[in-house]
């Protein structure tokens, strides 16, 4: 085919040739004319003191702009870091818990909630508080704070006495505040970072170092002598059932709100436990603690 066309229609060739080589020419033409204006004042928005950047330059004039540590950016970073390595493990961890609460927790909660009325289970809250507070004390020892050992013996005496075994809060009325120490705030003091982030089985959201305090506190609580194993599920004045129904609404809240509840849940947890560990410890707190 390529032969016949160039023997028979060699005219028709050269006009074609011709009318390709004018359409060349006056792209060139137009392109050059594009090329050589004379360039655009820069926009409103470049940044102060940049001009438009000019064909040839080696680059662009943005290019050198800097920001100032992303001052020009609404970035949060407050949020304490931790690491969660054993992600996937946790997921199916907290999905387990989140069924154990259905079936279990959540019928007993609600059915405690509906057989005793809130003064009531303030008061229950306040007798388990009370009687728990030997792990505060031996922690308030361990951490040196004289001044928490003895406000924290002078409550358990005067509660557990006036307060009838600590129903009531006489202490507080008298201007003596509680507090809560444990062995993962002592581990803290000491110097032990949080390790990885756990959720632990019925307990929930945790970190090594707490998961660790959690078993050393058990041994401080007197009800641990008397339901070993189970006081901590139930009584624990840092978790367990007392706990969570004091916080009952707020995690229902959480659960329905979050579309990553797990990832809601691990930052409540981190961001609390923080502000927890240190509220009362910050003049003791490590250079770059977690």
């Amino acid at each position: 085919m390529f032969r016949s066309f160039s023997g028979r229609n060699r005219p028709a060739a050269r006009a074609c040739a011709g009318a390709l080589g004018f359409l060349a020419l006056a792209f060139l033409l137009l392109a050059g004319g594009a090329w050589g204006a004379p360039a655009q004042p820069a926009e409103a928005n470049s940044p102060p003191g940049d001009s438009a950047p000019s064909l040839g330059s080696e680059e662009p004039a943005w290019a050198s702009y800097e920001f100032d540590d992303f001052d020009d950016f609404d970035f949060e970073l407050d949020e304490p870091e931790i690491t969660d390595p054993m992600e996937p493990v946790n997921r199916q961890m907290l999905k387990l818990n989140r069924l154990f609460d259905r079936f279990v927790f959540d019928p007993i909660t609600i059915g405690y909630r509906f057989l005793v009325p809130e003064p009531g289970r303030r008061a229950i809250y306040r007798f388990f508080t009370n009687i728990n507070s030997t792990q505060s004390l031996a922690n308030d020892i361990f951490q040196l704070e004289w001044n928490d050992v003895q406000r924290t013996f002078v409550r358990l005496v005067i509660n557990s006495t006036a307060g009838i075994g600590g129903l009531f809060d006489p202490a507080a009325a008298w201007g003596l505040e509680g507090h809560v120490s444990d062995f993962g705030q002592t581990l803290a003091l000491a110097g032990v970072s949080t390790g990885p982030y756990v959720v632990l089985p019925l307990f929930g959201p945790s970190d090594a170092r707490d998961a660790v305090g959690l078993g050393v506190d058990s041994f401080f609580h007197p009800t641990f002598f008397v339901l070993p194993g189970v006081d901590a599920l139930f009584f624990s004045t840092s978790s367990g059932f007392s706990e969570r129904e004091s916080h009952y609404e707020e995690l229902k809240a959480l659960e329905e709100s979050s579309i990553d509840y797990y990832s809601a849940l691990r930052s409540g947890f981190i961001q609390s436990r923080d502000a927890q560990v240190w509220s009362r410890r910050e003049d003791r707190r490590p250079p770059n603690a977690q």
